[in-house]
Protein backbone atom coordinates (compact mmCIF):
# COMPACT_ATOMS: atom_id res chain seq x y z
CA UNK A 1 0.00 0.00 0.00
CA UNK A 2 1.33 3.43 -0.95
CA UNK A 3 0.44 6.44 1.24
CA UNK A 4 0.26 9.62 -0.81
CA UNK A 5 2.54 12.46 0.18
CA UNK A 6 2.37 16.01 -1.06
CA UNK A 7 6.06 15.85 -2.04
CA UNK A 8 5.49 12.78 -4.24
CA UNK A 9 2.35 14.27 -5.78
CA UNK A 10 4.09 17.55 -6.57
CA UNK A 11 7.10 15.75 -8.03
CA UNK A 12 5.02 13.48 -10.27
CA UNK A 13 2.75 16.32 -11.42
CA UNK A 14 5.81 18.46 -12.20
CA UNK A 15 7.44 15.65 -14.19
CA UNK A 16 4.28 15.12 -16.25
CA UNK A 17 3.77 18.83 -16.74
CA UNK A 18 7.34 19.45 -17.92
CA UNK A 19 7.39 16.39 -20.16
CA UNK A 20 4.00 16.81 -21.84
CA UNK A 21 2.12 20.05 -21.17
CA UNK A 22 4.22 22.99 -19.91
CA UNK A 23 1.32 24.57 -18.03
CA UNK A 24 2.25 27.43 -15.67
CA UNK A 25 3.28 25.90 -12.34
CA UNK A 26 0.65 28.02 -10.58
CA UNK A 27 -1.96 26.14 -12.61
CA UNK A 28 -1.06 22.80 -11.00
CA UNK A 29 -2.63 22.77 -7.54
CA UNK A 30 -2.85 19.56 -5.55
CA UNK A 31 -4.89 18.36 -2.61
CA UNK A 32 -4.64 15.07 -0.76
CA UNK A 33 -7.60 13.64 1.14
CA UNK A 34 -9.51 10.48 1.85
CA UNK A 35 -11.65 10.29 -1.29
CA UNK A 36 -13.35 7.04 -0.38
CA UNK A 37 -13.86 4.94 -3.52
CA UNK A 38 -12.26 7.50 -5.84
CA UNK A 39 -8.56 7.63 -6.68
CA UNK A 40 -8.62 11.25 -7.80
CA UNK A 41 -10.42 13.98 -9.68
CA UNK A 42 -9.57 17.21 -11.43
CA UNK A 43 -11.82 20.13 -10.64
CA UNK A 44 -12.48 23.52 -12.19
CA UNK A 45 -13.92 26.09 -9.79
CA UNK A 46 -16.31 28.87 -10.73
CA UNK A 47 -13.36 31.29 -10.42
CA UNK A 48 -11.55 29.38 -13.20
CA UNK A 49 -9.08 27.92 -10.75
CA UNK A 50 -8.12 24.29 -11.07
CA UNK A 51 -6.88 21.58 -8.77
CA UNK A 52 -6.29 17.87 -8.58
CA UNK A 53 -7.55 16.00 -5.54
CA UNK A 54 -5.73 12.72 -4.85
CA UNK A 55 -6.72 9.92 -2.54
CA UNK A 56 -4.41 9.55 0.44
CA UNK A 57 -3.81 5.86 -0.36
CA UNK A 58 -3.18 3.80 -3.49
CA UNK A 59 -2.49 0.07 -3.89
CA UNK A 60 0.84 0.92 -5.55
CA UNK A 61 3.08 3.80 -6.52
CA UNK A 62 2.70 2.78 -10.18
CA UNK A 63 -1.07 3.30 -10.01
CA UNK A 64 -0.58 6.59 -8.16
CA UNK A 65 1.68 8.04 -10.86
CA UNK A 66 -0.66 6.92 -13.66
CA UNK A 67 -3.61 8.53 -11.88
CA UNK A 68 -1.63 11.78 -11.50
CA UNK A 69 -0.91 11.68 -15.25
CA UNK A 70 -4.60 11.01 -15.99
CA UNK A 71 -5.67 14.03 -13.95
CA UNK A 72 -2.98 16.21 -15.53
CA UNK A 73 -4.60 15.50 -18.91
CA UNK A 74 -7.81 16.94 -17.46
CA UNK A 75 -5.94 20.06 -16.29
CA UNK A 76 -4.59 20.45 -19.81
CA UNK A 77 -8.16 20.11 -21.16
CA UNK A 78 -9.32 22.87 -18.80
CA UNK A 79 -6.41 25.08 -19.86
CA UNK A 80 -7.50 24.69 -23.48
CA UNK A 81 -11.09 25.70 -22.65
CA UNK A 82 -12.40 22.12 -22.96
CA UNK A 83 -14.54 20.09 -20.64
CA UNK A 84 -12.62 17.53 -18.60
CA UNK A 85 -14.13 14.61 -20.50
CA UNK A 86 -12.86 11.15 -21.38
CA UNK A 87 -13.32 11.83 -25.07
CA UNK A 88 -11.10 11.27 -28.11
CA UNK A 89 -9.04 14.35 -27.20
CA UNK A 90 -8.32 12.84 -23.80
CA UNK A 91 -7.39 9.42 -25.16
CA UNK A 92 -5.14 10.71 -27.92
CA UNK A 93 -2.59 11.19 -25.12
CA UNK A 94 -2.69 7.51 -24.06
CA UNK A 95 -0.12 6.11 -26.57
CA UNK A 96 2.40 8.85 -25.78
CA UNK A 97 1.99 8.35 -22.04
CA UNK A 98 2.24 4.56 -22.47
CA UNK A 99 5.68 5.00 -24.08
CA UNK A 100 6.76 6.75 -20.86
CA UNK A 101 5.42 4.06 -18.52
CA UNK A 102 1.99 5.51 -17.67
CA UNK A 103 -1.30 3.64 -18.04
CA UNK A 104 -4.08 5.99 -19.09
CA UNK A 105 -7.59 4.56 -18.69
CA UNK A 106 -11.06 6.01 -18.18
CA UNK A 107 -11.48 4.24 -14.85
CA UNK A 108 -8.97 2.65 -12.49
Amino acid sequence: MYRTTYADAKREATIVNRKFFRLPSSFVRLRIANLGDYWAFAHETTDLEYFIALNNRFPSYKLFRSVVAHEMIHLWQFSMGMEGDHDSTFFRWAPLFRRHGYIIKEFY
